[in-house]
């Protein structure tokens, strides 16, 4: 229930947001037994009329509130709503004085334990500021500016609870045809030190005694290393520290006609400020990483619900794959996990799942269950987040600071403990898209969970210590909600086809590269950001720039091509004739031809794969055996060295006469015939020549 509170609410409520107030820091973070509560913050004027005479008061709610409805009522409740008693004793309050429009101004107020108004009862108390002063309009009694937050009162030796929590570094990754991020200036920014992402790395860096769980998206350190790099292209270049023309003894025959790609005494190119801060970013992740644990989700934030329930199971552990690739390339220790953003998994895909892999689902997803950790029939364990750190602090203050957020995340704790089960952990995941804020230093977020009725644990410990709920328990029938709008925001087939597509082409491409082993990599994570859980919001966008990336490779390996001859004619069975490769690549090839006749009776073999350097071309004589005479026409095709298609062809028409076997049966005819003509002549004569002999012997006889 509400606490009662001592003034009505304000007949001029115009009036409230004349005043902007923030509550910057809240010591100690619980309501403590003895000492003082220091409460800090600004006040800034937002009207045109100067403010005077203006006073910060602190005040509370006497009675708490001891349930998670309760709580999650008053987080919700009108920010003008009046939730206690102001302190107005002497030294109680803070004289701010006279505030001109636009300007801002510090507060602190101190107010002993005793002295504020509390019934001392354990639970979850309002704490908040009120600001008053007089404008043009006069004074009333009225908050002219006000904040609220939660403070939880704990007695020393009362019921504790353990508490896990989980930071998501995540954030929706996009890359151009040329494997450039799209969107460098929004990242630029995300990285700075004032960014989302650069505040949430220097944040976790305070987290010296609490243990923090990170989950991350493996594609966001891609990306930072790309911001990193001042936002380079995808490369073809060499990645054995060869240089890009191939030794003479690879292709005798290939003629260079460019210069190799690259000037090794080229000074490279100075970084951007903007480089130099992700690369400080990209710095502390790795450094802090041996501090937290570190999980790793599907590369890109695949969307598992629309990819396994597509029959993809291959994309899936693709991207598992790339995300170990991407974390042992920056030495980072983690482990797979699967958690969707949503917090939503249907129930069908589990079956594609590795028991041995833990998700991470919203108390959503399992309503009923009395447990964090539960475990399906199919023997997964899965974890439940409290789904009400996604709501944030009460407003008026922005819900989302670091502040707000651990002020909410205490009460939650202190309700858990509570009311919550004892064997059970607190767990709670950070909003996917979590920014601190810009006055997140002062919130002192982390140390604020350093109080006796609290134990935070990693995730992995605090699952390993808890027993998990079965089917078979209490309050958990096995079966996981899934609401229907989560089944209508699935990727459809054009995404994951699109993936597939980018995935194998990239593979083709990379077999016929020489000498660069990453481009099949770099063109998988390209082709997993199609089917991403951050393209539902815009999945035709996603299909159209995975097949752009697609497009492009197909015309670089289209640079790779075959001069055929426009005729061959075949004077006998066996012959050959010859044909020349031409790489017009910046990089070396090795190149492959398939022939395709459409005949049995036509066949030309295929040469060993030759390899050429940038600009290189290479003459192949190529043997052909005809089994016919007639004409056939024939395709040759480039290919890698695993044999797979490249580029483009050339057709040509052969004609096989045969007239080889009939001119030597003929002219072998010939030679028998002429043999045997003269044989018979010679014969002739010499029978004459005998005959004639013989008659001069008869006549010269006496």
């Amino acid at each position: 229930m509400f606490a009662p509170v001592a003034i009505t609410a304000p007949a001029m409520a115009a009036n409230t947001a004349a005043l902007e107030v923030s509550i910057d820091s809240i010591s100690p973070s619980v309501i403590p037994e003895r000492g003082a509560i220091r409460v800090t913050g600004q006040v800034t004027n937002n009207s045109e009329d100067e403010w005077i005479d203006l006073n910060a008061y602190l005040l509370t709610s006497a009675e708490p509130f001891t349930t998670a409805e309760d709580l999650d009522a008053a987080a919700e409740t009108d920010p003008t709503l009046e939730i206690g008693s102001r302190l107005t004793g002497a030294g109680q309050y803070a004289e701010i004085g006279d505030l001109a429009p636009g300007a801002i101004v510090n507060y602190a107020l101190s107010v002993a334990r005793k002295d504020l108004q509390l019934s001392g009862a354990p639970g979850v108390y309002w704490l908040g500021v009120h600001v008053l002063g007089a404008n043009d309009d006069g004074r009333d009694s009225a908050a002219d500016g006000r904040a609220r937050s939660f403070m939880p009162l704990m007695d020393r030796n009362g019921p504790d609870t353990t508490m896990s929590l989980v930071v998501p570094i995540k954030n929706p990754v996009r890359r151009i045809a040329d494997g450039s991020l799209k969107n460098l200036p929004g990242w630029q920014e995300l990285l700075s030190s004032e960014g989302r992402l650069g505040r949430l790395m220097q944040l976790s860096g305070t987290a010296i005694d609490i243990p923090v769980t990170w989950v991350v998206d493996p594609a966001v350190l891609d990306a930072a290393t790309s911001v990193a790099g001042d936002n380079p292209a995808m490369s073809i270049a060499p990645t054995d520290g060869q240089g890009t023309t191939p030794a003479p003894s690879e292709s005798p025959s290939a003629t260079p006609t460019d210069e190799p790609s690259g000037d090794p005494e080229q000074e490279p190119p100075e970084l951007s400020e903007e480089a130099l801060a992700a690369a400080t970013w990209l710095d502390l992740f790795v450094r802090q990483s041996d501090q937290h644990t570190v999980l790793s989700a599907p590369y890109g934030d695949l969307d598992l619900a629309g990819v396994l329930r597509g029959d993809s199971k291959d994309l899936y552990e693709r991207a598992t794959d790339l995300s170990t690739l991407t974390m042992e390339r920056l030495a980072v220790d983690a482990s797979p996990v699967v958690a969707p953003p949503s917090g939503y998994l249907p129930n069908a895909v589990f079956a594609e799942l590795d028991p041995q892999t833990p998700v991470i689902l919203s108390d959503m997803a399992a309503p009923d269950a009395d447990a964090s950790l539960i475990e399906n029939d199919l023997g997964h364990q899965i974890v439940l987040s409290d789904s009400t750190a996604d709501d944030g602090g009460p407003g008026p203050t922005p819900p989302f600071d670091a502040l707000a957020m651990r002020q909410r995340i205490l009460s939650e704790a202190a309700i858990h403990a509570l009311s919550g089960p004892q064997d059970q952990p607190l767990v709670v995941s950070m909003p996917q898209d979590w920014d601190p804020g810009v006055e997140w230093r002062f919130a002192q977020f982390f140390s604020g969970f350093d109080v006796p009725w609290l134990r935070t644990l990693d995730l992995p410990t605090a699952t390993a210590v808890a027993d998990p709920l079965t089917p078979t328990g209490t309050g958990y029938d096995g079966t996981l909600a899934y609401p229907r709008a989560e089944r209508r925001a699935e990727l459809s087939l054009a995404n994951l086809l699109a993936t597939e597509e980018l995935r194998e082409t990239g593979s083709v491409f990379a077999n016929l590269l020489t000498r660069n082993d990453t481009v099949d990599e770099d063109l998988a994570r390209s082709a997993m950001l199609a089917s991403s859980y951050q393209a539902r919001t815009h999945p035709h966008a996603a299909v159209v720039r995975a097949r752009a990336t697609t497009a492009s490779v197909r015309s670089l390996m289209e640079q790779v091509s075959i001069d055929g001859p426009a005729f061959v004619t075949m004077s006998s069975e066996e012959g050959t004739f010859a044909v020349t490769i031409i790489n017009e690549l910046s990089e070396a090839v090795t190149v492959g031809i398939e022939a395709q006749t459409g005949t049995d009776e036509l066949v030309i073999g295929s040469p060993e794969p030759v390899t050429l350097g940038a600009g290189q071309r290479a003459t192949v004589r190529l043997k052909a055996t005809s089994l016919n005479i007639g004409v056939n026409s024939v395709t040759l095709m480039a290919t890698n060295s695993d044999g797979q298609p490249v580029g483009s062809a050339t057709t040509f028409n052969v004609r096989s006469s045969q007239v080889g076997l009939v001119i030597w049966v003929i002219m072998g005819l010939g030679a028998a015939v002429l043999f045997t003509a003269s044989g018979i002549r010679i014969v002739r004569r010499i029978r004459a020549r005998n005959a004639a002999h013989h008659q001069v012997i008869e006549e010269s006889a006496p």
